[in-house]
């Protein structure tokens, strides 16, 4: 009997291990991910070689790099793993399986937790698991992993990106503080709020440097004051007055509308080089409902924000790059 694959080995693990290891790159990350030892490893890629009979790696003192062989394999590999990993949640996932929503952490507690009743009021008898991390970007939220349904992240602006299909919306920048740090219900101007302590929301200061930039007072760039992690704890220490902070406005819509912060008189509100994005890893009512309820739930408030900058006299300046 001749056998239709007789050119694959009789043991498929060698290709599983090789194609984790093609996606690190490293042996010792190949093995964490599959709980084997890095010699186990080494060893089923040397087997594996042996069997195909050509290289798969080129080995070097500190680093591995793909044949042409290998990158083919790997490519072919990752896409049908993945294929048939999805496949095979379709399967298992039933009615009554709960939404699992990965979401970067200030957009999460900014602005998805306080609306999610919304959802759940449509829709009562879904399960909702919430997961967030500190990172913003797709490669924090690890878009390959398989622990979420729907990841909601951002991206820098990509008109080319194989996820802008996918964009959400874009990201408001301006200066925001309270009353509690001026002590007045007046509006300062701008000038008068560069003078106030910086509370810098990310800890390379980008935001703060973009919004100056596009308003031509780089030469005002502070970079004393508090530096936070997160633009929560940063909006958290401008509640409290410390002073004032740059934020993304679609997240404080509601603060905005209350009153409990502010923007400076004829203050300049400029779209961010970053935009939010979402990725499914599966389709099914579930998600495509929680998917229309979150496009419908922005446009709605992007509309908001944009009629109360028109109404306080706020300029919108858009990236037209």
């Amino acid at each position: 009997m001749k056998y239709r694959h007789s050119l694959l080995p009789s043991s498929l693990n060698g290709l599983r291990v090789f194609e984790a290891a093609a996606r690190h790159l490293s042996f010792t990350q190949a093995a964490t991910e599959l709980n084997v030892t890095q010699s186990a490893v080494s060893r089923q890629i040397r087997q594996l070689e042996d069997h195909l009979g050509f290289p798969l790696f080129i080995r070097q003192h500190r680093s591995l790099t793909l044949t042409g062989e290998g990158k083919e394999i790997a490519l072919l590999l990752t896409r049908q793993y993945s294929d048939l990993n999805g496949m095979i949640r379709q399967l298992k996932t039933k009615e009554n399986a709960p939404l699992r929503v990965k979401v970067a952490m200030s957009f999460g507690v900014r602005w998805l937790i306080p609306r999610l009743h919304s959802f759940k009021e449509q829709y009562p008898s879904l399960d909702i698991v919430l997961t967030s991390v500190l990172g913003f970007e797709d490669t924090a939220l690890r878009l390959d992993d398989d622990d979420y349904d729907v990841a909601i992240y951002g991206l820098h602006r990509d008109p080319k990106s194989q996820y802008h299909k996918n964009m959400l919306r874009k990201e408001y920048l301006a200066p925001v503080y309270s009353e509690l740090l001026t002590k007045t219900d007046k509006a300062i101007s701008v000038d008068e709020l560069l003078t106030y302590p910086r509370l810098h929301p990310t800890p390379d200061r980008s935001d703060w440097r973009e919004w100056l930039k596009r308003n031509h007072k780089s030469e005002l760039m502070n970079n004393s004051g508090l530096t936070f992690d997160t633009l929560d704890m940063a909006l958290t220490s401008c509640f409290a007055g410390q002073g004032v902070t740059i934020t993304d406005l679609m997240l404080v819509v509601h603060e905005l509308k209350q009153g409990y912060l502010k923007l400076p008189r004829s203050a300049t509100i400029i779209d961010s080089p970053w935009q939010y994005y979402y990725h499914c890893q599966l389709e099914s009512d579930a998600v495509t409902n929680f998917i229309t309820w979150l496009t419908e739930q922005l446009e709605t408030e992007q509309a908001e924000m944009f009629e109360m900058a028109k109404q306080k006299g706020w300029q919108i300046i858009e990236n037209q790059n």
